[in-house]
């Protein structure tokens, strides 16, 4: 893992996250958000936080760079 993500929120962004977030959960309600803050630069940070499990935010957010770079595929129609 690179120095880019670290586990937790930086303690300089804590509290600002934590609000935006609390925000955000409550004008989505129902449905799932992540935020993610960063430093530009090659010595950048970045920070994220979301209201849905870290599996699930993990998959939505492969999903969504594969949709991005043309690599999407269709659901398979029956379940194994």
């Amino acid at each position: 893992m690179s120095n880019f993500v670290r586990p937790e929120i930086t303690a300089d962004l804590r509290g600002t996250m934590n609000g935006v977030g609390d925000i955000l959960g409550s004008v989505f309600e129902g449905r799932g958000f992540a935020l993610l803050v960063f430093d530009f630069g090659p010595d950048g940070m970045m920070n994220y936080i979301s209201n849905a499990e870290r599996a699930d935010m993990l998959t939505v957010m492969r999903e969504f760079i594969a949709s991005h770079e043309g690599r999407a595929h269709d659901a398979p129609k029956d379940l194994q």
